[in-house]
């Protein structure tokens, strides 16, 4: 199927309920985080952001960090890091260990073609022509790393089945260290169906079957992921933690996770689920879709300066160093501490696919913090890659080359 073409013009990871896994062939109380929240003063603003802006803020950027919406768009930089920049990061990230924890998927994609009806229900019969699977969930973060030039080690729990050994088969090819894989004969890996049906016009999802448990973890294998993520952490620069509340959240191995890599002086970044938030208390750089940030809040993100509420209340909350708001369409929020928020702008590009684009950016900001870069920067490389991946279809993990193309503009 020829994919349609979308003139929507996306910098940032869409805020969809969609997962930020891969794409097709502790909660805070209201009540708790506005008294939180209550006497920061936001930046005021009217809550409009124009979509056909390039990405940055550097030029045309306020005092503040924010971009005037009166400041016309050829007085809006291309990107806060210059493409020259953003290829010297990844130059300098190129090499590095990234530790990725996390919840680990297969996705797969059975695909064949329909022409009839079932005789036993008002449903299509599919005549299985080919099956496709690729790694999805913590490891569609991996995947992204590797092609971006890190070091990649992983640990998570698969299940003692079939999908676990492709699922381990894949990462391997890929360049990734697999060492920190347990197996669990007591929970299936995580799969991902999906039943693709072919007809004369097009192909379609019809169906799709998830196979997960998000049952804790047992205490012996508790233990013995605690035991392969410290061995892990051992010279790495930075631990990604990649939250789908499969059950590794629930059982206190993120919590602990964040607590050894500080020990040992490695930098943690991570995507947390708002059920989770407990567990990531202390990260360096914590990335949220405007959907999660919204739930983890209770505050409706409808305006910028609703943003900026619930950026700075999760920021003190979570005792993070810095944290990202994504807002698809109107660009990303970055939040310090003891620094005013800084509003990156979208990326003009053509838009074909959005899913997926969080493990990117979660990706890419995770290389540019691995190679030294600040915050500001990281975030920037986030929303640079993000862009590059909506420019496809598919489950793509974007090269340095293609961020640098879009930091360099159209």
């Amino acid at each position: 199927m020829k994919p349609k073409k979308t003139n929507t013009l996306n910098a940032a990871p869409a805020d969809t309920t969609a997962s930020r896994g891969a794409k097709a062939p502790s909660v805070l109380t209201n009540g708790s985080f506005n008294s939180m929240a209550n006497g920061m003063k936001p930046a005021s603003s009217s809550g409009k952001t124009s979509t056909l802006t390039t990405a940055a803020a550097s030029n045309g950027v306020s005092s503040d960090g924010i971009v005037p919406e009166s400041v016309p768009r050829s007085e809006i930089a291309r990107s806060g890091v210059a493409a020259g920049d953003v290829a010297a990061i990844f130059r300098s990230a190129h090499g590095r260990t990234v530790v990725v924890l996390g919840d680990l998927m297969l996705d797969e994609w059975i695909i064949g073609t329909t022409t009839r009806i079932s005789p036993e229900a008002p449903v299509p019969v599919v005549r299985l022509a080919e099956r496709r699977t690729a790694p999805g969930g913590a490891a569609n973060v991996v995947m992204n790393l590797l092609r971006l030039g890190a070091q990649v080690r992983v640990c998570g729990v698969v299940g003692a089945d079939d999908a676990g050994d492709d699922l381990a088969r894949e990462l391997q090819e890929a360049g990734a260290d697999i060492a920190g894989l347990v197996r669990d004969a007591a929970r299936p890996t995580t799969l991902k169906t999906r039943i693709m049906a072919q007809s004369q016009a097009q192909t379609q999802q019809i169906l799709r079957v998830d196979r997960e448990s998000d049952a804790e973890l047992l205490p012996g294998v508790r233990e013995e992921l605690r035991q392969r993520l410290r061995a892990a952490c051992r010279d790495a620069a930075v631990l990604c933690v990649s939250d789908y509340d499969k059950g590794l959240a629930s059982c206190g191995t993120l919590t602990t996770a964040v607590e050894d890599a500080h020990r040992g002086q490695v930098r943690v970044t991570g995507g947390p689920k708002p059920v989770n938030l407990s567990c990531f208390v202390g990260a360096d750089f914590l990335s949220f879709n405007q959907k999660e940030a919204s739930e983890a809040s209770g505050i409706k993100l409808d305006t910028r300066e609703a943003v900026e509420c619930a950026g700075l209340g999760l920021l003190q909350q979570l005792q993070a160093a810095a944290l990202v708001i994504t807002r698809g369409a109107r660009g990303a929020a970055l939040f310090e501490k003891d620094k005013p928020p800084w509003h990156l702008a979208p990326h003009e590009v053509e838009v074909f696919d959005g899913t997926g684009a969080g493990d990117t950016f979660l990706a890419a900001a995770t290389m540019a913090v691995a190679g030294g870069a600040d915050f500001v920067q990281a975030s920037e490389v986030g929303n640079l890659a993000a862009a590059a991946s909506v420019r496809h279809v598919g489950v793509v993990a974007v090269t340095p080359e293609e961020v640098c193309r879009v930091a360099a503009g159209p």
